[in-house]
């Protein structure tokens, strides 16, 4: 048994979620104005007299504070990540939101991010038309290195003074009573961390990138220390997969509308309608592409004639002949029919479809998405006729309340990692 499975459905109070919801706005607000006082070198890289750098993958370093720099000691490092990565800003955004346990398995799957079990716990803020990527909630999170965290995640977009977009992602541990330790049990040790990532569009196809990470480890032994951030600094390794993780969104959101499947069922990924996709090819042609079995050109370059041999190619998203030239292999993932585990294929896409893919408007995808989940769910709050919590007359935040009462307070700490502590620590960046 997982043991996602053993964690306890949360009731929490709305004083509580009231306060989870302050805190979350608190530590976006303040870490996005603590990020323009951010000190650098000239060549932008981090302070050498109080970071060391661990390790280096395409256009991002990561760094690790020397010891002595303040009064922690190993017992809490900090780690911190700067560069850039390719994209747009909504395009990164799209592929960290995860709104459901399905999306953070698929998140986790795309991105490498060393996480082997994740849940969330309950909703705070939802996704809305007017804020799709704006989410809160607390989460649980397993990783490879046999620590857990119960933590408040909270992403979403910030304007600046200036009107500058800056996404953010956030997750800060918390407690709660009810939510058992799997310590004595399994092994499995509660740890603490407060991290944030901010996102910036430095250019029309770059995005600036800012990540910092306090972690409690409980232990004063550096050796220790340093093994226990060796699965974190892996997984932020990979943090140029965001990117990645949006495209393979994209895809899987062409390839629902091309089968006029539900756009909203690429949201999770839930690929489970389509996992012929993941078997052997069929002995005999689809009866649904007569025109894939009778083309004799590829739908892109018009090269005719003798390609379609033993190398013919389909587009997995328009279901068109397609050379090798004009196409391309791009990993997609899918859930399997227990819900559990991640299935990782390539599959075939011709390079039109990758194009356009890459220039769809995450924004706009991330909405469609939205309507047609809450049009499948037959809300009537979505009634497009007025009144409905969406407009723009409205608060452009849906507060999800589900297990919300009057009852006492199920938060026995915010984080052993003390926010008002870390903010005056030494530096420029605390949380």
């Amino acid at each position: 048994m997982r043991l996602a499975q053993l964690l306890p459905t949360l009731e929490v109070s709305k004083a509580d979620v009231t306060m989870l919801q302050n805190l979350a706005d608190t530590l976006a607000a303040h870490n996005v104005e603590q990020y323009n006082t951010l000190s650098v070198t000239k060549d932008g890289l981090a302070d050498p007299t109080r970071w060391r750098g661990v390790r280096r993958r395409d256009g991002v370093r990561i760094y690790k504070e020397r010891v002595g720099v303040t009064a922690q000691g190993p017992a809490t490092p900090q780690l911190l990540l700067l560069g850039t990565v390719e994209g747009k800003l909504d395009d990164i955004m799209y592929g960290v939101v995860a709104t459901t346990d399905e999306a953070m398995k698929i998140k986790s799957a795309c991105t490498h991010d060393s996480v082997q079990e994740s849940k969330v716990l309950f909703d705070i803020v939802c996704p809305t038309l007017e804020d799709p990527f704006h989410h809160t909630s607390a989460k649980w999170r397993l990783y490879e290195s046999k620590r857990d965290y119960v933590s408040l995640d909270t992403t979403g977009i910030i304007y600046t003074s200036k009107q500058e977009r800056i996404g953010y992602n956030i997750s800060h541990s918390v407690a709660f009573s009810e939510l058992p330790s799997f310590e004595a049990t399994h092994g499995i040790e509660r740890g603490n961390m407060s991290v944030c990532s901010l996102y910036r569009q430095k250019t029309p196809t770059t995005v600036e990138c800012y990540v910092r990470g306090f972690f409690e480890l409980r232990t004063q032994n550096e050796m220790l220390s340093n093994l226990a951030l060796q699965t974190i600094v892996n997984g932020w390794a990979s943090f140029s997969r965001k990117n990645e993780c949006a495209l393979i969104k994209k895809l899987a959101w062409r390839m629902r509308k091309s089968r006029g499947w539900s756009s909203s069922s690429s949201r999770t990924y839930s690929f489970a309608d389509d996992l012929s996709d993941f078997k052997a090819p069929p002995t005999k042609p689809r009866r649904s592409c007569p025109k894939v079995l009778t083309a004799t050109r590829c739908s892109v370059c018009r090269r005719s004639s003798r390609f379609m041999g033993s190398t013919r190619h389909t587009c997995k998203c328009c279901d068109r002949p397609v050379c090798s030239k004009c196409s391309v292999k791009q990993s997609v993932c899918a859930l399997a029919p227990d819900q559990c585990t991640v299935l990782e294929r390539k599959r075939t896409f011709c390079m039109q479809c990758i194009s356009e893919a890459q220039r769809t408007s995450s924004l706009d995808i991330a909405r469609e998405e939205l309507l047609a989940e809450h049009h499948e769910e037959h809300k009537p709050s979505w009634d497009m006729t007025g009144g409905s919590w969406w407009d723009s007359s409205s608060s452009s935040h849906t507060y999800c309340l589900t297990g919300a009462g009057q009852r006492a307070s199920s938060i026995s700490s915010v984080s052993s990692i003390d926010f008002r502590n870390l903010s005056s620590r030494r530096g420029n960046f605390s949380f």
